[in-house]
């Protein structure tokens, strides 16, 4: 199966993807500051990381089962998304024991990297639909 498909949208999405999350960190940085939680950026961060772990896992588990067939593709699949929920679990986990303010900022900080990934994905996908 080839890969260039997937290749050729995370390429074209890498700029607007830094530029749009530039601008979310600087106002969600700003916010926090604003609202005396500067100590809470940190936390984002975090957040960022997880999702930037939790797409890693999926872009890589992607590109590796497209060669495989279809019973070892789903075998692959089926491990990246265990991989990414345990993931997910320990770290909102230890996130949730230390506060809920902390739990809270770094869901936000996974759901911004997420989402924002997410909706480029769709809208190039829109846009290569149009062309098309």
């Amino acid at each position: 199966m080839d890969t260039s498909v997937l290749k050729e949208a995370l390429g074209e999405i890498k700029r607007p993807f830094c530029l749009t999350l530039a601008a979310f960190t600087a106002m969600l940085c700003l916010s926090l500051m604003a609202s005396g939680g500067a100590q809470l950026i940190g936390a984002l961060f975090i957040g960022y990381l997880a999702a930037g772990a939790y797409l890693w896992t999926l872009v890589y588990r992607t590109f590796r089962s497209a060669g495989m067939s279809a019973q070892g593709a789903k075998k692959e699949m089926l491990f990246g998304l265990i991989l990414r929920l345990l993931t997910l679990a320990l770290i909102f986990g230890v996130a949730a024991k230390i506060s809920t303010q902390v739990f809270a900022v770094t869901v936000l900080g996974f759901l911004t990297v997420y989402l924002t990934a997410l909706f480029l994905m769709i809208g190039h996908n829109y846009k290569k639909g149009k062309r098309s």
